[in-house]
């Protein structure tokens, strides 16, 4: 079994169009999780190299503690994805490759991919399988709860993966069907981490350091993941209390090549408009042109909503045709509201009212 990580790491978690490695960058730069993921990749277009299939399997810029996330159709596509993965070179190759049960995007589903394969454990162990045998090295699953949220059903299903060779699972405790609607349901990750043999990482709606140590601390996960919020905030882990001081001085002794400093400590002020201006800066260096300014408009949609007016900058911003209007929209806002532009990294305001 291959664990990449501490017990209580703190883990950055795949989204779509947002997890690439202009963000992983401003993350790494910020204040480093302890693991990556990368937005998913189909393994179909990747193995027929389609189009920017090497942009979403890029591991970059830190392919030592990076799972790429792979969605599928067919074991046979897993199998030979995971084989073109592993022929990269050393420092080119990722650590992980992750599988997604979980995403419910009805275009995933009619794929019979993501969160459909919930209902069929067969196949979803075959991926599995296929996946061993070509990836020698890190291998997990990230899922929901299923459609209806059966208890019975979901450690079955659970079982059968890590039966097939999964090293961990990651759960997002919501049905396929519910998104984001409703409060995940942290009893379903406690009663996995005491029932399977392979650790669990919970996933979902993570806002703050004081929640990520209270379900740590109630639900005995393995680990947890921060999705959305790290958005909002890229500076989040460094304020997570993310390992035991044994397991600190343990990994520090060690000398890992896995533990890097943090380059942003949490009592350290966060300058807005420098975090926006190189996120963008890192879009337009990183990502294939037809990509940068959509990822940049998904990245401000959460980072806005540390700004008084968040939705007017939103706007403005979304309406920009250019990186380089959007860093001159971004940058004049400041000079508008002078007093937005520091924010202490712990200081969520308002923000812990927002809807899921």
């Amino acid at each position: 079994m291959m664990i990449p990580f501490k017990k209580g790491a703190a883990l950055l978690a795949p989204m779509v169009g947002i997890t690439n490695r202009a963000f992983r960058t401003l993350i790494d730069e910020l204040g480093a999780p302890d693991w990556y993921w990368t937005e998913m990749a189909s393994a179909e277009a990747f193995v027929a190299k389609a189009r920017y299939e090497e942009s979403y399997t890029d591991a970059g810029p830190c392919p030592q503690k990076t799972s790429i996330q792979l969605f599928a159709r067919s074991s046979e596509a897993v199998a030979q994805a995971c084989r073109l993965l592993a022929e990269r070179t050393p420092n080119e190759r990722p650590a992980g490759v992750d599988l997604n049960f979980g995403c419910s995007a009805p275009n995933i589903r009619r794929m019979g991919a993501g969160s459909a394969l919930s209902s069929d454990p067969d196949k979803a162990a075959a991926f599995v399988e296929a996946a061993r045998t070509t990836w020698p090295w890190t291998l997990s699953a990230k899922l929901r709860m299923g459609e209806m949220g059966d208890y019975s059903e979901l450690l079955s299903f659970c079982m059968r993966l890590c039966n097939a060779g999964v090293d961990f699972l990651t759960i997002h405790p919501r049905l396929d069907s519910q998104k984001f609607r409703r409060k995940p349901h942290w009893d379903i990750i406690g009663a996995l981490s005491r029932d399977l043999p392979v650790p669990v990482v919970g996933n979902g709606d993570i806002t703050s350091p004081e929640l990520f140590k209270s379900i740590l601390d109630q639900e005995h996960p393995y680990a947890l993941m921060i999705g959305r919020e790290a958005v909002r905030r890229p500076w989040i882990f460094t304020l997570l209390p993310r390992r035991s001081e044994q397991s600190e001085q343990s990994e520090q002794s060690e000398q890992s090549e896995l533990s890097e400093p943090s380059k942003v400590t949490g009592d350290v002020d966060i300058d807005l408009r420098a975090v926006g201006l190189r996120f963008i800066e890192l879009a337009s260096q990183c990502l294939p042109a037809a990509f940068q300014l959509e990822s940049a408009r998904r990245f401000f949609s959460y980072f806005c909503d540390n700004v008084s007016f968040a939705q007017y900058l939103k706007v403005k911003l979304s309406r920009t045709s250019t990186l380089t209007e959007m860093a001159r929209d971004f940058r004049s806002y400041f000079d508008e509201v002078p007093t937005d532009l520091i924010v202490k990294p712990e200081n969520r305001s308002d923000l812990d009212s927002l809807p899921s």
